[in-house]
């Protein structure tokens, strides 16, 4: 077993390939570290191993493990967000929204420009998975832009965000989220169709849980927030 280790920290690129693949094949607890830090191995090949093998760990393992080097991860994985290779940058998402760091908010908004379709996929779910309201103006803009394939996508990561919204919800953002349900409403589409329905689900939820404090803030509610949200940076 400790080959195996050895072998992805040292060997070449097969022998790493071959590591990253049986130590996930055995589950051995102690190749958590050594697969969380090849998932900034120099080869792409090697991180897409080393990252499948970490799905077939135990999780609580994993999560300590990526929290541990969460700071050395996120470096790695912005930068590499702008990577001249496509499949880098998008393997490169992927992370940053598996691994939930918040850190890359801005730098995966800049992806959902790229011009290769996966790294706006990947960058749209991270941003999803990121759990953030502010988010949504450049989410749905992306949703209505996106000429590729990768529309139904953007819906899917939309309704993972609203319905995972956290608990701390406040009144500004449902108002927030009302905006963004009219801009919604005004295309086609069944995919579209679906996530306006499912807004005001989330809605209707989150104010019968905070109707007094909804009701003193919607006279307050600043017009220009989206504007405000949308120039930062």
């Amino acid at each position: 077993m400790n080959n195996y280790i050895k072998s992805l920290k040292e060997g070449s690129c097969q022998e790493r390939l071959k590591a990253a693949k049986k130590l996930g094949e055995l589950k051995y607890n102690n190749a958590v570290e050594p697969l969380v830090l090849s998932l900034m191995d120099r080869e792409l090949s090697v991180r897409r191993t080393s990252w499948t093998a970490l799905e077939h760990m135990e999780q609580n393992s994993v999560n300590q493990a990526i929290k541990k080097y969460s700071s050395s991860l996120s470096l790695f994985f912005i930068d590499e967000l702008k990577n001249s290779y496509w499949p880098v940058r998008s393997f490169a998402a992927r992370i940053l929204g598996k691994i939930r760091e918040r850190t890359a908010l801005m730098p995966l908004l800049q992806a959902l420009d790229d011009r290769e379709g996966y790294v706006r996929y990947f960058a749209v779910e991270a941003l999803g998975r990121l759990g953030e309201p502010s988010v949504l103006p450049y989410m749905v803009k992306s949703l209505i832009d996106d000429l590729g394939n990768t529309r139904t996508y953007v819906a899917d990561s939309i309704k993972y965000l609203i319905v995972n919204l956290p608990d701390n919800t406040t009144p500004e953002d449902l108002m927030f989220l009302e905006d963004t349900l009219k801009k919604i409403r005004k295309n086609n589409g069944s995919a579209i169709e679906e996530l306006s329905k499912l807004f005001e689900k989330v809605i209707e939820e989150k104010k019968t849980e905070k109707v007094k404090d909804f009701v003193i803030i919607k006279d307050n509610y600043p017009e220009d927030r989206q504007v405000e949200i949308i120039c930062t940076g």
